[in-house]
């Protein structure tokens, strides 16, 4: 846990916290921000809910990654008016804890969509090629072990999106432009994106499984999608399938996965999120030839992670000026009748 400033002096100025600042050094471009709108930013570090709850007692705002902040951490802060979360989901904040205590909770849920949409794409095309296992063959100096592993020609394959939201209309023209067909499946949208994508709506996700060569995962993680990956899935997908997940790891059922990767129900994987994470360094998930692993890094690139960082900071510091957050950010809450009156509801 990073030490708290607890000075006298600073005890009526307006406290912004971050609940999990992994790495100090990098939250220059917010400190600059909030402290030059006469604001204080103080970098704490947990995940434990007991430490949560005493680092985030004081905060009139808190900035989160990917800390629980649960109904017992919500209702330990009486000051807070809002909690920026510097990402996409929400899956992590108790939001209705947050709207009964007037807390304004925002996000960003188009930072990054472009990246996790190309490093889907990179996942599949390293399963489609055996990319991780023969990167180690030479390596090791193992010029060609054997005959090469089989791999389908990519053009004239079948990509089957599971829910079809912003990332997914990204990734759609990405495998279009390699030469793959796009299916998706997703009961909660109209058919305007399907039509204007050009990509084949399927009836159910029963019917994408077993027509796919490579299933890529777009949900957010809710109640109805935790484990929408399990066993009876893997078995309705070809043997030659890869799974693609980049949208969060409770989607998936990961023993499941782990079996059916293991018998030969599917093929291969590429993974960059977990149902726990970090990955156990113990995870037969490790040890797999046929998994490529990365470490939930499919937001990444340095315009988005820099431009976020503006977005967070300006986001704490219109609240703290008594505004609603502009059109940089999204409410997830608008209902929420906030601790403070606020100007130019969004």
């Amino acid at each position: 846990m990073l030490p708290r400033v607890t000075t006298e002096a600073h005890s009526e100025q307006f406290l912004i916290v971050h609940a999990d600042a992994r790495d100090p050094s990098a939250f220059e471009i917010e400190r600059a921000i909030v402290e030059g709108a006469g604001a204080r930013l103080e970098l704490t570090r947990s995940s434990a809910e007991a430490e949560l709850i005493d680092n985030l007692r004081a905060a009139d705002a808190i900035l989160v990654s990917s800390a629980q902040i649960t109904r017992t951490v919500v209702e330990s802060m009486p000051r807070c008016r809002l909690i920026v979360r510097s990402g996409v989901g929400l899956d992590t904040l108790d939001i209705p804890a947050a709207t009964e205590h007037g807390i304004v909770v925002a996000h960003f849920p188009d930072f990054c969509q472009p990246e996790v949409a190309n490093h889907a794409i990179m996942l599949l095309l390293a399963c489609a090629k055996q990319l991780a296992s023969l990167d180690r063959a030479v390596r090791d100096g193992r010029w060609r072990p054997g005959p090469l592993a089989s791999m389908g020609p990519i053009h004239g394959e079948t990509l089957g999106l599971i829910a079809f939201g912003n990332i997914a209309e990204e990734v759609a023209p990405r495998a279009q432009a390699l030469g793959l067909r796009v299916i998706a499946f997703d009961p909660y949208i109209s058919d305007e994106p399907f039509q204007r994508m050009a990509v084949e709506r399927v009836a159910s996700q029963e019917e994408l499984l077993r027509r796919s060569d490579y299933v890529s995962l777009h949900p957010p993680l809710t109640a109805e999608t935790r484990h929408l990956m399990g066993a009876a899935q893997f078995q309705q997908m070809k043997r030659s399938a890869c799974l693609i997940n980049t949208s969060r790891g409770p989607v998936v059922d990961e023993p499941a996965l782990i079996e059916a990767l293991r018998s030969g129900a599917i093929a291969s994987a590429g993974l960059d999120v977990f149902e726990h994470e970090p990955l156990p360094a113990d995870s037969p998930l490790v040890e797999m030839e046929n998994v490529v692993l990365t470490p939930h890094s499919a937001s990444y690139s340095d315009p988005a992670v820099e431009k976020l960082k503006h977005r967070v900071g300006q986001t704490a510091v219109e609240l703290m000026q008594g505004r609603w957050p502009d059109a940089s950010a999204v409410v997830a809450n608008p209902e929420v009748r906030p601790r403070a009156a606020l100007q130019g509801h969004s």
